[in-house]
């Protein structure tokens, strides 16, 4: 199926000649029913320039106006831009009237003699008049119009299938037309009349033509409309030489004629200078024609050009924006395998130290003094604090690379809050926080990885009381459509609002400078983000200056479909409290 061809411009306008064009349809279906109008408002008035109008005594007959009243009607209904059932419905009314009135015609021509059909309109009038019989519509017109009502009655349907019946039953009559208007042009009778008595009158065949053009552009995507109203090549084409065409040898007869009539020259001679004049006249089209599409394949050929040498240009920059983006990549990776393999290389020894303070604390190598073990609770508390960083690092630097893996377990809730919030308790005590933890009034199950869940929850408390030097850190959680919600509140410093999404980024910290107070690497958060969408949740803040911050983390309780879930034992006890004033 053919799709509808779009008519602009360069600029995405219609240009005016096809502006023009779209209007046709419009113009003429309004132009026939005005003619119509007023031929019957003359033959109510009696006026000689309706009831006698053209050199041959022939008039517009009323039917035919009524005709022209109602095919304009319905033409004019069917290229509106805003169509209902209604005013469809009345527009294949309007056509199936005429049809009906042609039909008629045709069938009082079979039948013979008068009719009282004939002289419906005016009757009293038309019998004293030329025609015979009086009132009768003539055969050329009568065909006419059983071809424009039926093409008129196929408009809906070709508009919506993109089809040419409309315009295969317009062209016969818009032939018909033609020839009864060069028949007046040439003064020959038979071309507009078929008998002596009766025939198409000059403003009945104009008419007929006016109608016949509009009907072809109502359908303005296939057939011959589409062709003069195509922007391409071929549209400059039909419009150059299809006027010339028309007119022209109409322009050649007439002064053939003319001359002849004036005995300048010869029918011989009239008839040779008729055919060189067409000769050339054409030669002139052709050559003009040619040079136009040459001139428009020309600049084709350069646009296509400027296209192939932009779509090269584009290449390349996209070809060394994928080497330079898989550079960085490498690079990232790299850093990324030093960051692994450092972290692995300083956990070897620094559980070797922790295991030999282990020994020294437990008097295993011999009695130590009070001083000592102070000491080395100080190296055991360094040896862990140091241990965290380097767990930290390695988190990021697997989960950076895609390495880290999700081990998915059913786990309460409000146990492994509280087992988070027992690690992080002696944090806030130190610094004398209020630390509450507020759990579920009735413990639920969450699928999601164990290890990285407690890992997000205590990089979140630990933050929060990190930022906070007075006031409290606040935990809550609650079960919303499918998901955990945790919020830790904290009342500490604060984040600037343009800072939201910094704090996610690897090694970025409020404190910038290298005499900040706070300690840690600045992975906790980004750390955080990155586990919670691997689980297919996420992390977000809200925060004011001076005020305090708030953390949101969000899990779905279930595991992703067809993801094996363990059972996990919880080791807190079974029945926690709702709330904990730690």
């Amino acid at each position: 199926m053919s799709t509808p061809t779009q008519f602009v411009t360069s600029a995405g306008r219609h240009s005016p000649l096809i502006d023009l064009f779209e209007r046709i349809p419009l113009i003429a279906g309004s132009a026939v029913a005005i003619i119509g109008a007023l031929v019957l408002a003359g033959w109510a008035l009696n006026l000689p320039v309706v009831t006698q109008w053209s050199q041959a005594g022939i008039p517009m007959i009323p039917l035919v106006a009524l005709c022209f009243v109602l095919a304009g009607g319905s033409l004019t209904m069917a290229v509106r831009p805003r169509r209902s059932a209604t005013t469809e419905a009345i527009q294949q009314t309007l056509g199936a009237a005429v049809a009906t009135i042609a039909i008629l015609s045709f069938y009082e021509y079979f039948r013979g003699g008068g009719s009282d059909f004939d002289l419906l309109l005016f009757g009293d009038k038309l019998r004293g008049g030329p025609l015979s019989p009086p009132g009768r519509i003539a055969i050329n017109s009568a065909a006419c119009l059983l071809l424009y009502s039926l093409a008129l009655l196929f408009i809906p349907h070709d508009q919506r299938k993109h089809d040419l019946r409309a315009q295969m039953f317009a062209t016969p009559g818009l032939l018909i037309a033609l020839i009864a208007v060069v028949g007046y042009v040439f003064g020959v009778k038979g071309m507009y009349a078929l008998s002596q008595s009766s025939g198409m009158a000059l403003p009945t065949a104009i008419a007929h033509l006016i109608l016949g053009v509009g009907i072809i552009f109502a359908v303005r995507d296939r057939g011959v409309a589409a062709l003069l109203m195509d922007e391409g090549a071929a549209g400059v084409l039909t419009r150059r030489l299809l006027p010339a065409a028309l007119v022209a040898p109409v322009i050649l007869g007439i002064i053939r004629l003319a001359g002849e009539s004036a005995g300048i020259y010869e029918a011989e001679f009239g008839a040779s200078l008729f055919a060189v004049s067409s000769i050339l006249i054409f030669v002139v089209l052709v050559l003009w024609s040619a040079r136009v599409l040459r001139n428009t394949d020309k600049e084709r050929v350069d646009l296509l050009a400027l296209e192939q040498q932009a779509r090269a240009h584009a290449e390349k920059a996209r070809s060394e924006a994928e080497l330079a983006r898989a550079e960085a990549e490498r690079a990232n990776n790299s850093k990324t395998d030093f960051l692994a393999v450092m972290s692995h290389e300083l956990r070897t020894p620094l559980t070797a130290i922790m295991g030999y303070e282990e020994l020294l604390s437990d008097g295993i190598t011999g009695p130590i003094t009070e001083l000592q073990r102070q000491q080395l609770g100080r190296i055991n508390v360094s040896a862990r604090h140091l241990l965290g960083l380097i767990d930290e690092i390695l988190t990021f630097a697997r989960v950076d690379i895609g390495r880290e893996r999700v081990r998915w377990e059913s786990m309460s809730i409000n146990h492994t809050l509280a087992d988070a919030a027992a690690l992080v308790q002696p944090m806030a005590a130190d610094k004398q926080l209020a630390f509450v933890v507020e759990l579920l009034d009735e413990d639920q199950a969450i699928q999601t990885d164990g290890t990285k869940f407690r890992q997000m929850l205590v990089n979140l408390l630990s933050n929060g009381i990190k930022f906070t030097d007075k006031g409290e850190v606040r935990v809550g959680c609650a079960v919303n459509n499918g998901a955990l919600e945790v919020r830790i509140a904290d009342t500490g410093v604060g984040i600037a609002a343009e800072n939201f999404e910094d704090v996610f980024e690897p090694f970025w910290q409020a404190e910038q400078t290298a005499t900040r107070k706070t300690g840690g690497t600045g992975l906790g958060l980004s750390v955080t983000r990155k586990l919670a969408r691997l689980l297919g949740g996420d992390v977000t803040v809200a925060s004011r200056m001076g005020a305090g911050t708030t953390f949101l983390l969000t899990l779905p309780m279930k595991a992703p479909a067809g993801e094996t879930v363990r059972r996990h034992t919880p080791t807190t006890p079974t029945n926690p409290v709702r709330a904990l004033q730690i």
